[in-house]
């Protein structure tokens, strides 16, 4: 049995994430694959890359159930890149919570993670299947941000009966790159081709979570964030990927408020999260940018859901090609998430929280297939040591199947820079986590 299947391996994200693999520092410990739709195209990736020959090669086509099924059954991990998932993931999917196969993808697609729940979390709990949505940009820093802001607040209270809970968490992202096509592909297929009640349904608070909490603020023309550490305003507007990542932080909200509510346990009080709301932004240089930002960002949705326009953008997905090296190793990715905490008898003000995310690189075409793959080798090679939730299989977020782990991995292979610190209120007193 093979390690690691990467699907749609001669797209841009494929072709970046078989390079990543193929170098790895742990290459040693894993078999690879590759497949795709072409032969052609992955005799001339094998060329390009100089892949040996102990790299599986297989064609398939990801709309028959009975080849993908045939092909995922004989692997560990499938790293599935072809996308739109709405359209092309459903069928890998199944075939992978049905025999007892990883999952792991860079969908930003709130209905088709709601459709894999719905189909197949309870077959992969029973097969023992972990499958993971959204393992690139979105949505893994917006929810390990989360996830280490709810540790250093526990770590802070932890020998208190009640550990601080999270009353805010606000995200502020900083994106420089190419635009991605999958994004672009993702929104027109969104706009354009979902009936508008199911569309509607999708932007609904914890539309990914088995359970409901506070609602979250409504969009707002312009942001701003305080940093507890410098008491810096940081200023932005709207950004087009804060409902699909919000959707998977409040799934890992729920996943854990879940297995609180059935356990009652000790160990699963320490884990969530508390009554929070979470938002975030993109990052501007003025409040005019952040509202000019967003009035752009609504006027361009409203003219790609209209049948004359939509059509456009599938022309430009066709025709774009593949970035340059140099452009994909020239972009940035910053994070950076304030959490304050719900006052308690032992903190009766409330505790910041700052955490910080970035790595050089392009977000969506060279570091997304970083994330899938170190998500990937988490699975594989960590097993003993994933969150709790993990054992149990499932549709699972970052957060709650990979934890710490997806850390660790990011800052030591992939050379991400993530910093946590606890800030009490008072900019000149902090303790990092």
């Amino acid at each position: 049995m093979v390690d690691i299947l990467v699907l749609g391996a001669t797209g841009v994200t494929g072709r970046q994430t078989t390079r990543y693999l193929s170098s790895h520092p742990q290459r040693s410990q894993f078999t690879l694959a590759i497949a795709g739709r072409s032969r052609r195209k992955l005799d001339n990736l094998i060329s390009d890359l100089s892949l040996p020959k102990s790299v599986q090669v297989h064609v398939v086509d990801v709309t028959s159930f009975d080849q993908v099924e045939v092909l995922v059954k004989d692997f560990k991990i499938v790293l599935n890149t072809v996308g739109p998932y709405v359209k092309w993931g459903p069928p890998v999917v199944r075939a992978c919570a049905r025999h007892g196969v990883h999952y792991v993808d860079l969908a930003g697609e709130q209905i088709f993670v709601r459709d894999i729940i719905e189909k197949y979390d309870y077959v992969a709990t029973k097969t023992g299947s972990i499958l993971v949505p959204s393992c690139g940009m979105d949505s893994l820093p917006s929810d390990i941000a989360v996830h280490l802001a709810n540790k250093a607040l526990k770590q802070l209270s932890k020998d208190d009966a009640q550990p601080l809970q999270i009353d805010i968490s606000t995200s502020s992202y900083d994106l420089h790159g190419v635009f991605s096509n999958g994004t672009i592909s993702t929104i027109v297929s969104a706009l354009g081709n979902t009936p508008k009640h199911k569309l509607a349904e999708s932007l609904r608070d914890y539309y990914l979570s088995p359970v409901a909490g506070k609602p979250s603020p409504p969009p707002r023309l312009k942001y701003i964030m305080t940093l507890p550490s410098t008491r810096e305003a940081v200023v932005g507007g709207y950004f087009m990927m804060s409902s699909a990542n919000r959707s998977i932080v409040q799934r890992s909200w729920g996943l854990l408020e879940w297995n609180y509510l059935n356990t009652k346990s000790t160990e699963a009080s320490k884990q969530r999260y508390g009554p929070m709301v979470y938002e975030e932004f993109m990052r501007q240089k003025s409040i005019y940018r952040s509202v000019l930002l967003t009035l752009t960002l609504l006027v361009g949705f409203t003219l790609m859901a209209l049948p004359p326009v939509n059509l456009y953008p599938h022309g430009l997905i066709q025709n774009r090609r593949q970035p340059l090296k140099p452009q994909l190793e020239s972009g940035s990715l910053t994070v950076i998430n304030v959490t304050t905490s719900i006052p308690s008898s032992r903190f009766p003000k409330p505790v910041n929280v700052e955490t910080t995310i970035s790595a050089n690189g392009d977000p969506g075409y060279y570091l997304s297939p970083i994330m899938m793959a170190e998500s990937g080798l988490a699975l594989l090679l960590d097993r003993e040591s994933l969150p709790a939730l993990a054992k149990n299989g499932g549709v699972l977020t970052p957060a709650s199947a990979l934890g710490d782990v997806i850390v660790k991995r990011l800052q030591e292979f992939a050379k991400f820079d993530i910093r946590c610190e606890v800030v009490d209120g008072i900019a000149e007193s902090r303790k990092s986590i």
